[in-house]
């Protein structure tokens, strides 16, 4: 059967470094459907948002943001910076640009708080299945009510068409850069982080959103009053919710990025929540061994290799002694079957606990 493949190469656009949130407040009811059909077509609403807050709206900044217009390019970010979308959200300044689109400063108007604003590039509105994924990541986020996701506060059209969100504005260092800087991380600190990312998986699996494109740049780790290395998910994108059959999950794509796909993804073959096990299970190798099972200049090579080779055990990779109890449980999320992987995050946090508790107390920590 042909394969398309989609490779997700880029490093995700929200991998950036912000402040920290304030308080968390009562959470926003996510933002209703959108369809890839009604973008582009502008109306005075703009942004779908709830109701403004009742706190004091902060005084209006020295310099009046211009109100977004006809004009805006989300390709030329000095035409996006200083526009106030939706008469609400003003534009403070580029974080990042991808493959996509583009991220943003900005900070709510009404309560004062920052924000990211993630903005669609303007030539992809013909391409309905960009659109769908575009809003597909937006949508996903926002159904989902995970402290360990980064959560999404609307969905809006610019007047010139193109798609924007705003969410979250995070204060971090993503997973990638972690691992660029220290290259492997004790096992005490594995175990904690990837508790983490299977807790906010769990809770996308429950809302039936499988992530599938799972990997260090689309984890941030930022500082929490009561943990100093907090996770939080990114980039819903190529995410497949709940029994969809568009041509976003149709058998015979390929979504996501080789060097952290399941077998199944890498065969373009139905996916479920098992896909992001195994995943996860790279992401945990990776942080063992500092380098990921499987890797190739040639991409179909690493394909090829998901689907076929057993990965070298981790205890064997490591420059750094690797338990035997977590490396039967990278093993056991490698597996090629996915019926003999952990048959949920759940089931997987639970075992990260379990490895927890039964190592000795003075010993991987460093």
């Amino acid at each position: 059967m042909p394969v398309l493949v989609v490779l997700s190469t880029l490093r995700s656009e929200a991998a950036f470094a912000m402040k920290p949130p304030p308080p968390p407040k009562k959470r926003m009811a996510p933002p209703p459907p959108v369809s890839a059909s009604s973008i582009g077509h502008h109306t005075p609403t703009g942004l779908v948002v709830p109701a403004p807050s009742q706190r004091q709206v902060p005084p209006p900044p020295r310099s009046t943001p211009r109100a977004a217009g006809s004009s805006t390019d989300p390709r030329t970010p000095e035409q996006v910076v200083g526009n106030l979308l939706d008469g609400r959200f003003h534009v403070e300044g580029i974080l990042g640009e991808g493959g996509m689109g583009s991220v943003y400063a900005g900070r709510d108007t009404v309560d004062g708080r920052q924000v990211a604003i993630k903005v669609l590039r303007s030539d992809f509105l013909s391409d309905s299945e960009i659109v769908q994924r575009f809003l597909n990541e937006a949508q996903a986020a926002a159904q989902i009510g995970s402290p360990h996701i980064c959560d999404v506060f609307g969905i809006g059209t610019a007047p010139n068409g193109a798609a924007y969100f705003v969410m979250e504005f995070l204060d971090g260092v993503s997973l990638a850069g972690l691992l660029e800087r220290e290259r492997v991380l004790s096992v005490r600190r594995i175990l904690r982080l990837g508790h983490q990312i299977a807790t906010g998986l769990a809770a996308a699996h429950a809302a039936g959103i499988v992530h599938r494109d799972l990997k260090p740049d689309n984890i941030m780790v930022v500082a929490r009053p009561e943990n100093p290395e907090f996770a939080k998910i990114l980039d819903f994108g190529v995410a497949k919710i709940g029994s969809s059959h568009s041509k976003l999950t149709r058998v015979g794509s390929v979504f996501g990025t080789p060097q952290y796909m399941s077998p199944e993804q890498a065969a373009g073959t139905p996916v479920d929540l098992r896909a992001d096990v195994y995943s996860l299970g790279i992401l945990l190798y990776e942080m063992a061994a500092g380098r990921v099972p499987f890797d190739d200049e040639n991409m179909m090579n690493v394909l090829t290799h998901q689907m076929f080779r057993e990965p070298r055990a981790v205890r064997d990779a490591s420059p750094q002694v690797i338990p035997a109890e977590l490396d039967a449980l990278v093993r056991k999320c490698l597996q090629k079957d996915p019926k003999h992987r952990f048959a949920s995050m759940h089931e997987l946090a639970a075992e990260m606990e379990r490895t927890a508790t039964v190592l000795p107390a003075d010993q991987y920590e460093t």
